[in-house]
Protein backbone atom coordinates (compact mmCIF):
# COMPACT_ATOMS: atom_id res chain seq x y z
CA UNK A 1 0.00 0.00 0.00
CA UNK A 2 1.50 3.31 -1.10
CA UNK A 3 2.73 5.63 1.64
CA UNK A 4 0.56 8.48 0.29
CA UNK A 5 -2.53 6.28 0.50
CA UNK A 6 -1.69 5.28 4.09
CA UNK A 7 -1.34 8.93 5.14
CA UNK A 8 -4.58 9.95 3.42
CA UNK A 9 -6.55 7.07 4.97
CA UNK A 10 -5.16 7.81 8.44
CA UNK A 11 -6.17 11.48 8.16
CA UNK A 12 -9.62 10.40 6.98
CA UNK A 13 -9.82 7.99 9.92
CA UNK A 14 -9.04 10.77 12.40
CA UNK A 15 -11.69 13.02 10.84
CA UNK A 16 -14.27 10.22 10.91
CA UNK A 17 -13.61 9.39 14.56
CA UNK A 18 -13.60 13.09 15.43
CA UNK A 19 -16.97 13.91 13.88
CA UNK A 20 -18.59 10.89 15.52
CA UNK A 21 -17.14 11.79 18.93
CA UNK A 22 -18.23 15.42 18.55
CA UNK A 23 -21.75 14.73 17.31
CA UNK A 24 -22.37 12.28 20.16
CA UNK A 25 -21.81 15.07 22.70
CA UNK A 26 -24.24 17.47 20.98
CA UNK A 27 -27.78 18.10 22.21
CA UNK A 28 -29.56 16.86 19.06
CA UNK A 29 -27.23 14.43 17.26
CA UNK A 30 -30.06 13.06 15.11
CA UNK A 31 -30.87 16.55 13.78
CA UNK A 32 -27.23 17.56 13.40
CA UNK A 33 -26.29 14.51 11.31
CA UNK A 34 -29.26 15.14 9.02
CA UNK A 35 -28.27 18.78 8.53
CA UNK A 36 -24.64 17.82 7.94
CA UNK A 37 -25.75 15.67 5.01
CA UNK A 38 -27.95 18.44 3.66
CA UNK A 39 -25.20 21.07 3.95
CA UNK A 40 -22.57 18.88 2.32
CA UNK A 41 -25.02 18.02 -0.45
CA UNK A 42 -25.76 21.70 -1.11
CA UNK A 43 -22.03 22.56 -1.17
CA UNK A 44 -21.47 19.90 -3.84
CA UNK A 45 -24.64 20.79 -5.78
CA UNK A 46 -22.79 22.93 -8.40
CA UNK A 47 -20.86 19.79 -9.38
CA UNK A 48 -24.12 17.91 -9.83
CA UNK A 49 -25.53 20.75 -11.95
CA UNK A 50 -22.45 20.94 -14.18
CA UNK A 51 -22.13 17.16 -14.42
CA UNK A 52 -25.52 15.65 -13.54
CA UNK A 53 -25.52 11.93 -12.62
CA UNK A 54 -27.94 11.06 -15.41
CA UNK A 55 -26.16 7.76 -16.05
CA UNK A 56 -27.15 6.43 -12.63
CA UNK A 57 -30.64 7.83 -12.05
CA UNK A 58 -31.91 4.37 -11.10
CA UNK A 59 -29.48 4.30 -8.15
CA UNK A 60 -30.46 7.65 -6.63
CA UNK A 61 -33.70 6.76 -4.80
CA UNK A 62 -32.56 3.38 -3.40
CA UNK A 63 -29.31 4.92 -2.14
CA UNK A 64 -31.12 7.93 -0.68
CA UNK A 65 -33.57 5.62 1.12
CA UNK A 66 -30.71 3.63 2.67
CA UNK A 67 -28.84 6.82 3.58
CA UNK A 68 -31.98 8.24 5.23
CA UNK A 69 -32.37 5.11 7.38
CA UNK A 70 -28.67 5.24 8.23
CA UNK A 71 -28.62 8.86 9.42
CA UNK A 72 -31.93 8.49 11.29
CA UNK A 73 -30.84 5.34 13.12
CA UNK A 74 -27.28 6.50 13.82
CA UNK A 75 -28.56 9.79 15.23
CA UNK A 76 -31.03 7.89 17.40
CA UNK A 77 -28.30 5.53 18.64
CA UNK A 78 -26.12 8.47 19.64
CA UNK A 79 -28.99 10.29 21.33
CA UNK A 80 -30.03 7.24 23.33
CA UNK A 81 -26.72 5.61 24.24
CA UNK A 82 -22.97 5.65 24.74
CA UNK A 83 -20.60 6.19 21.84
CA UNK A 84 -18.47 3.31 23.12
CA UNK A 85 -21.40 0.97 22.45
CA UNK A 86 -23.17 2.53 19.45
CA UNK A 87 -20.17 3.49 17.30
CA UNK A 88 -18.41 0.09 17.19
CA UNK A 89 -21.72 -1.73 16.61
CA UNK A 90 -22.75 0.57 13.74
CA UNK A 91 -19.27 0.33 12.17
CA UNK A 92 -18.79 -3.39 12.77
CA UNK A 93 -22.17 -4.68 11.62
CA UNK A 94 -21.53 -3.79 7.98
CA UNK A 95 -18.28 -5.79 7.51
CA UNK A 96 -19.88 -8.73 9.31
CA UNK A 97 -22.91 -8.70 7.00
CA UNK A 98 -20.79 -8.29 3.87
CA UNK A 99 -18.37 -11.04 4.85
CA UNK A 100 -21.03 -13.47 6.03
CA UNK A 101 -23.30 -12.62 3.08
CA UNK A 102 -20.56 -13.40 0.57
CA UNK A 103 -19.95 -16.72 2.30
CA UNK A 104 -23.61 -17.76 2.59
CA UNK A 105 -25.20 -16.35 -0.57
CA UNK A 106 -22.31 -16.08 -3.06
CA UNK A 107 -20.44 -19.27 -2.09
CA UNK A 108 -17.30 -17.21 -1.46
CA UNK A 109 -15.21 -19.48 0.77
CA UNK A 110 -13.52 -17.20 3.30
CA UNK A 111 -9.76 -17.34 3.89
CA UNK A 112 -8.44 -18.30 7.30
CA UNK A 113 -7.90 -14.63 8.20
CA UNK A 114 -11.41 -13.72 7.04
CA UNK A 115 -12.87 -16.55 9.10
CA UNK A 116 -10.97 -15.35 12.16
CA UNK A 117 -12.22 -11.83 11.46
CA UNK A 118 -15.85 -12.98 11.25
CA UNK A 119 -15.51 -14.83 14.54
CA UNK A 120 -13.88 -11.81 16.21
CA UNK A 121 -16.66 -9.57 14.90
CA UNK A 122 -19.40 -11.83 16.24
CA UNK A 123 -17.79 -12.05 19.68
CA UNK A 124 -17.03 -8.32 19.80
CA UNK A 125 -20.51 -7.26 18.70
CA UNK A 126 -22.19 -9.65 21.15
CA UNK A 127 -19.92 -8.33 23.93
CA UNK A 128 -20.93 -4.73 23.19
CA UNK A 129 -24.61 -5.62 22.73
CA UNK A 130 -24.57 -7.37 26.10
CA UNK A 131 -22.93 -4.34 27.67
CA UNK A 132 -25.56 -2.10 26.08
CA UNK A 133 -28.34 -4.24 27.53
CA UNK A 134 -26.67 -4.26 30.94
CA UNK A 135 -26.49 -0.46 31.12
CA UNK A 136 -30.01 0.04 29.72
CA UNK A 137 -29.20 0.99 26.12
CA UNK A 138 -31.29 -1.54 24.19
CA UNK A 139 -32.73 1.11 21.87
CA UNK A 140 -29.26 2.45 21.08
CA UNK A 141 -27.98 -1.05 20.27
CA UNK A 142 -30.94 -1.81 17.98
CA UNK A 143 -30.62 1.54 16.20
CA UNK A 144 -26.87 1.00 15.70
CA UNK A 145 -27.49 -2.46 14.21
CA UNK A 146 -30.11 -1.06 11.80
CA UNK A 147 -27.69 1.70 10.76
CA UNK A 148 -25.15 -1.04 9.98
CA UNK A 149 -27.69 -2.81 7.74
CA UNK A 150 -28.38 0.50 5.99
CA UNK A 151 -24.64 1.03 5.50
CA UNK A 152 -24.42 -2.27 3.64
CA UNK A 153 -27.36 -1.21 1.48
CA UNK A 154 -26.06 2.16 0.34
CA UNK A 155 -22.47 0.89 0.05
CA UNK A 156 -23.46 -1.83 -2.41
CA UNK A 157 -25.61 0.60 -4.39
CA UNK A 158 -23.02 3.38 -4.44
CA UNK A 159 -20.19 1.01 -5.40
CA UNK A 160 -21.94 0.42 -8.70
CA UNK A 161 -22.92 4.04 -9.22
CA UNK A 162 -19.64 5.89 -8.62
CA UNK A 163 -17.88 3.88 -11.35
CA UNK A 164 -20.25 5.42 -13.88
CA UNK A 165 -20.49 9.07 -12.82
CA UNK A 166 -18.88 11.89 -10.82
CA UNK A 167 -18.91 10.68 -7.17
CA UNK A 168 -19.38 14.16 -5.66
CA UNK A 169 -22.22 15.11 -7.99
CA UNK A 170 -23.90 11.77 -7.32
CA UNK A 171 -23.46 12.04 -3.56
CA UNK A 172 -24.79 15.62 -3.63
CA UNK A 173 -28.15 14.51 -5.03
CA UNK A 174 -28.35 11.48 -2.72
CA UNK A 175 -27.50 13.59 0.34
CA UNK A 176 -30.09 16.25 -0.46
CA UNK A 177 -32.86 13.71 -1.13
CA UNK A 178 -32.09 11.60 1.95
CA UNK A 179 -31.71 14.51 4.39
CA UNK A 180 -34.86 16.32 3.22
CA UNK A 181 -36.74 13.02 3.50
CA UNK A 182 -35.68 12.63 7.14
CA UNK A 183 -36.53 16.28 7.90
CA UNK A 184 -40.00 15.84 6.36
CA UNK A 185 -40.76 12.46 7.94
CA UNK A 186 -39.61 13.56 11.39
CA UNK A 187 -41.25 16.97 10.99
CA UNK A 188 -38.20 18.72 12.38
CA UNK A 189 -39.16 22.31 13.23
CA UNK A 190 -37.46 25.35 11.70
CA UNK A 191 -36.44 26.46 15.20
CA UNK A 192 -34.49 23.23 15.80
CA UNK A 193 -33.01 23.43 12.33
CA UNK A 194 -31.74 26.99 12.92
CA UNK A 195 -30.25 26.00 16.28
CA UNK A 196 -28.40 23.06 14.74
CA UNK A 197 -27.03 24.76 11.61
CA UNK A 198 -23.61 25.73 13.12
CA UNK A 199 -23.11 22.19 14.44
CA UNK A 200 -24.32 20.75 11.14
CA UNK A 201 -21.77 22.86 9.24
CA UNK A 202 -18.94 21.62 11.47
CA UNK A 203 -19.95 17.97 11.21
CA UNK A 204 -20.59 18.36 7.48
CA UNK A 205 -17.06 19.71 6.95
CA UNK A 206 -15.46 16.86 8.94
CA UNK A 207 -17.69 14.24 7.37
CA UNK A 208 -17.24 15.60 3.85
CA UNK A 209 -13.47 15.89 4.28
CA UNK A 210 -13.24 12.30 5.44
CA UNK A 211 -15.32 11.11 2.47
CA UNK A 212 -13.27 13.02 -0.12
CA UNK A 213 -10.00 11.67 1.29
CA UNK A 214 -11.29 8.11 1.03
CA UNK A 215 -12.24 8.71 -2.61
CA UNK A 216 -8.66 9.84 -3.23
CA UNK A 217 -7.25 6.82 -1.39
CA UNK A 218 -9.23 4.47 -3.64
CA UNK A 219 -7.14 5.77 -6.56
CA UNK A 220 -3.86 4.78 -4.93
CA UNK A 221 -4.71 1.56 -3.09
CA UNK A 222 -7.00 -1.44 -3.20
CA UNK A 223 -10.46 -0.99 -1.71
CA UNK A 224 -9.89 -3.80 0.81
CA UNK A 225 -6.68 -2.20 2.05
CA UNK A 226 -8.37 1.17 2.45
CA UNK A 227 -11.40 -0.30 4.22
CA UNK A 228 -9.21 -2.39 6.52
CA UNK A 229 -7.05 0.54 7.61
CA UNK A 230 -10.15 2.67 8.19
CA UNK A 231 -11.20 0.38 11.03
CA UNK A 232 -8.70 2.22 13.22
CA UNK A 233 -11.44 4.84 13.56
CA UNK A 234 -13.36 2.47 15.88
CA UNK A 235 -10.95 2.47 18.87
CA UNK A 236 -9.93 6.07 18.10
CA UNK A 237 -13.55 7.28 18.20
CA UNK A 238 -14.19 5.50 21.49
CA UNK A 239 -10.96 6.93 22.92
CA UNK A 240 -11.95 10.47 21.88
CA UNK A 241 -15.35 10.03 23.55
CA UNK A 242 -13.62 9.67 26.92
CA UNK A 243 -16.28 7.34 28.32
CA UNK A 244 -15.52 5.04 31.24
CA UNK A 245 -17.37 1.84 30.28
CA UNK A 246 -14.81 -0.57 31.69
CA UNK A 247 -12.62 -3.38 30.34
CA UNK A 248 -15.56 -5.20 28.78
CA UNK A 249 -16.14 -2.27 26.43
CA UNK A 250 -12.52 -2.16 25.31
CA UNK A 251 -12.42 -5.91 24.71
CA UNK A 252 -15.48 -5.56 22.49
CA UNK A 253 -14.10 -2.51 20.69
CA UNK A 254 -10.78 -4.23 20.05
CA UNK A 255 -12.40 -7.39 18.70
CA UNK A 256 -14.74 -5.40 16.43
CA UNK A 257 -11.90 -3.28 15.02
CA UNK A 258 -9.59 -6.25 14.44
CA UNK A 259 -12.37 -8.43 13.05
CA UNK A 260 -13.62 -5.73 10.66
CA UNK A 261 -10.09 -5.12 9.39
CA UNK A 262 -9.49 -8.83 8.73
CA UNK A 263 -12.85 -9.31 6.98
CA UNK A 264 -12.55 -6.38 4.57
CA UNK A 265 -8.79 -6.58 3.91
Amino acid sequence: MAFTAVVVVLISTVLHALWNAKIHKMDNPDIVITLSYLIFGLVCLPIAILDPPTEVIKFLIPSAAAQAIYMWMLGTAYREGSLGVAYPISRGTAPLLIGAGGWIFLNEVPSILTGIGLLALVVGLLTLAGLGQKIGEKKSVLSAVISGFATVGYSLIDAGAVDQTNPLGYFSIVAIISSTTVISCRRISLINIRKSIPSGMLIGALQGGSYVLILLAFRWAQAGQVAGLRQLSIPLGVLLAGEALGKRSWWGVGLVAAGAALVVW
